[in-house]
Formats: structure tokens, sequence, C-alpha cells
């Protein structure tokens, strides 16, 4: 069983002990007086006391009833969330103090129930110590050796000098001995709780562990993903160098491989390679300089995803004397930098590639769009391909669209075609 729960069920035996206390005490008073009275002894009885007793019926249903009155106050403060608390802490008090005047007995355990019960509510260590000096303090001020003269407060032992011999020591022994209990009950109780406070600040000490453990590893995890963004921005930065500057560079080769060939053979042609392949990369530098500057497409940059579109498909139908058209059904595309680059790099990637290796001189670039989903295809009428390997414009495509939880598709059964499905995501610009 737990500290909590144990607590408690010693608090519930607490109630249900002194409610025992309290009934002991009333029945045998209340028995003793009626005794008195009908023996004739009253007089003597009187000469023994500072005061009138009690009325025996009335007092044991007094005694009891408020007595029940304060453990239905206490149910309530446990179970009900009381906007004026300490309104309800006064009633239980005058309740615990109506109890111990209707007995007008030396009995004054009850001090020790309401000091318990009350202790649960009071956080923090010097606060119980408090609630239990306080207790303490009313439990020795009610006791009978100091307010008996204040009171109408007669001694248990007093009504026990009616009975003679072995009855009036069990009946002393037996109020005594539920005292004492009533005592050792209170201390347990007050030691449970304060153990029940010690094993909450060892629970936080051990969730301030795992809140630093925690923070350890998100900390180690953001470690990582800077290394992963690293990668990422590393993989993003060779699409670019492909992008930018893979084309130019297999030029230059190819023209080294030709210039290399006629080089035994005619100056003059060698001449005109080599400086074709200088030209080439002049061009090279002025595009490593572009790039280094500003990664993004400078027609991005420039102008909205559409207007940056037609005019790479102007400087491609340009160049090539290929004829390309778009057919753009998606509406205004206007997006986030991200999606927006990954559309104008894979129709600059699918263009390039139809015109250098399928040898097109025809493509068509259908934009569509479903719901959240924006469809890119790019067919053209070349050479194709049976055997499509991934190269490496193909699969930084590929990656571009893993970012953005997209899709590629690639065909080279009837020239070439590349389908790309991107998940739109929602907002003012795409509603």
């Amino acid at each position: 069983m737990s500290t909590s729960a144990l607590k408690n069920s010693v608090l519930s035996f607490i109630k249900s002990f002194n409610f025992i206390i309290v009934l002991y005490i009333s029945i045998i008073s209340a028995a003793t007086i009626t005794k008195i009275g009908n023996s004739g002894a009253a007089l003597m009885f009187l000469k023994k006391v500072n005061a009138l007793p009690p009325v025996p019926g009335k007092m044991l249903l007094v005694s009891v009833s408020f007595f029940a009155i304060l453990i239905i106050l206490m149910h309530i403060h446990d179970r009900y969330e009381i906007e004026h608390q300490w309104c309800l802490i006064i009633t239980e008090f005058v309740c615990t103090v109506l109890v111990i005047a209707a007995l007008q007995v030396n009995y004054n355990g009850v001090i020790l129930l309401f000091a318990a019960h009350m202790m649960k509510y009071f956080e923090g260590s010097s606060k119980k110590l408090l609630l239990f000096i306080f207790g303490s303090t009313f439990f020795l001020i009610f006791d009978f050796n100091v307010c008996s003269n204040i009171f109408n407060i007669i001694s248990f032992e007093t009504y026990t000098e009616y009975y003679m011999g072995t009855v009036a020591t069990i009946l002393i022994l037996v109020k005594n001995l539920f005292t004492t209990l009533n005592i050792i009950f209170f201390i347990v109780y007050t030691i449970l709780l304060l153990r029940e406070q010690m094993d909450e600040k060892d629970k936080i000490n051990s969730l301030n562990e795992q809140l630093q453990a925690a923070n350890r590893e998100l900390e180690s995890y953001a470690a990582e993903s800077e290394k992963l963004a690293q990668t990422r921005e590393r993989n993003r930065l060779a699409r670019e160098i492909h992008d930018t500057l893979g084309h130019t560079l297999t030029g230059i080769i190819a023209g080294i491989d030709a210039a290399s060939a006629v080089a035994d053979v005619s100056p003059d042609v060698l001449k005109q390679y080599l400086s074709v392949v200088s030209d080439v990369a002049r061009q090279g530098m002025t595009d490593v300089r572009r790039s280094v500057n500003e990664l993004r497409p400078d027609a991005l940059e420039q102008g909205d995803l559409l207007s940056a579109i037609n005019k790479m498909i102007s400087q491609m139908s340009a160049t090539s004397k290929a004829k390309i058209t778009l057919d753009n059904s998606a509406g205004r595309l206007s997006f986030g930098e991200d999606e927006g680059e990954v559309i104008y790099r894979i129709i600059q990637e699918s263009i390039t590639n139809s015109i250098r290796h399928g040898k097109a001189d025809m493509i068509v670039i259908r934009i569509t769009r479903e719901y959240n989903i924006m469809m890119i295809e790019i067919k053209d009428n070349g050479i194709g391909a049976e055997n499509i390997e991934p190269g490496f414009g193909i699969t930084h495509m590929k990656e571009r669209l893993d970012m953005l939880g997209g899709e590629i598709y690639v065909d080279g059964s009837e020239g070439f075609s590349v389908v790309a499905k991107i998940p739109i995501r929602w907002g003012a610009e795409n509603d």
C-alpha cells in the first residue's frame, strides 16, 4: 500500500475511533447521571463537582449530533471545491469545540482529529508543523486541569467514582486507552503526511532528472538535426552545381577530347576547338559566380513562378530551336519558396534532358491540379530510352520531391516523359 493510501486509511480510522470514544463517554456519563439520580446520591455527587451535570439524554444526542455534523463537513471539504474554504474550516473548528462542550467531560481528542484533517490542506512542512503546534496547544487548553474552573467540565473519573472496585478501574482504563491510542494514531498520521511530502519531493527530483536527461537527448537530437541539415544543404548545393555547371563541364570535356584528336593533324582546327572550350569555360565561370552569389534561380527572384517558367521556356526554345509549349490549367502559381523552386528545377531539368539526351524538337509541359495535388507532366518526341538508369539529374529531382512529400515517374517508351506529383500546402495563397 502506498504512503498516500495508508495515510488516508489512518485518517478514516481516526474519525471512526473518535466517534467510538465520544459514544463511549456519552453513554457512560448519561448512564451514571441517571443511576445517581435514581439512587438518591445526587446531593453527594453535586458536592464533588463545580457545575451541574448535563441532562443525560440531551448530552448524548447533542454530542453525537455535533460530531456527525463535523464528519459531514469534513466529507464535503474532501469531495468538493469550496470557494470560501476558510469559512468551512472555521465551521469545522466550531463544531469540534461544541462536541467537547456538549460532552462536558475531560475528553479533548476531537481537537487532534480536526488538526489531522486540516494538515493535508496546508502545503509545506512549516505550515503543517504550525498546524501541529496549533492542535497540540488547543489539546492542552481543553485539558480538564486547565479549564475545569472556566467551563462546565466534569472529570470522567468523578463519574466512575459511583462504581466500586473493578468496574471503576475498567471504565477508567478503557477511557485512558482510547485517549492514548488516539494520540498515537495522530502522531502516526502526521509522520505519514510528512513522509508523503518527502516522497513528492523525491518524485519532483526524479522528474527534474528525467527532464534534464530529456534536455540532453534534445540537445543531441538538435546536433544530429544540424548535421542532417548540413547534409541536405550539401545535397542542395550539389543539385545547384549540377543544374548550373553540369552541362558546361560536359561541353569542356567533349571539346578537350576533340582537340586532342586533331592536335597532331591540324593546328588550325585545334585552335578553333580550344577557342570554343575557352568560351565554354568563361561561361562556366560566370555561372559559378552567379551560383555562389545567389543559389536560387535568378528568374524566381525577379518575378513569380509562372513568369520564371515562361522566361526559361523562351530562352531554351531560342537556344535549342525546339518547340516548347506550356499548358497550365492549375491557375495562379503562387507557392512557398521551396515549392516554387522544386517546380522550376523539375521543369528545367526535364527540358535539358529532353534536348540533350532525347534529341527532342518538341516538348509539351502540362501543369494541372486536383485538390491539393499539383501534377507536372513534361513529354517530348525524342528517342526515349528502354532502360532508364537514374542519373544525377533524375536522382536530385526525386530528392527535391521527397522533401515535399511528392513523387516522380519517368517513362522512356515513347519519347521521354516525366510526371511529378507534389502535395501543395493549403494557405491564403493557395485556397
